[in-house]
């Protein structure tokens, strides 16, 4: 199976903690219903998990689709 890559702009900071991401990050949904580009730690404290319908899990360096 091939990974995908994100296909937009490289995002850089976690929209919840606005702390700058580091090696990866999630674009998921929240425990509160939106989703967002999420650092690991906000997304073990606020994300719905990973897999379709979740959220993905994408290197920052490569932009390629680690989880989900």
């Amino acid at each position: 199976m091939k990974n995908k890559k994100w296909e937009s702009i490289r995002p850089v900071k976690c929209d919840l903690c606005s702390r700058t991401l580091e090696d990866s990050f999630v674009d998921g949904k929240t425990t509160d219903g939106p989703w967002g580009i999420m650092c690991s730690t906000c997304h073990e404290a606020c994300g719905c998990g990973l897999g379709l319908g979740k959220g993905q899990k994408y290197d920052l360096h490569s932009l390629e689709k680690m989880e989900g």
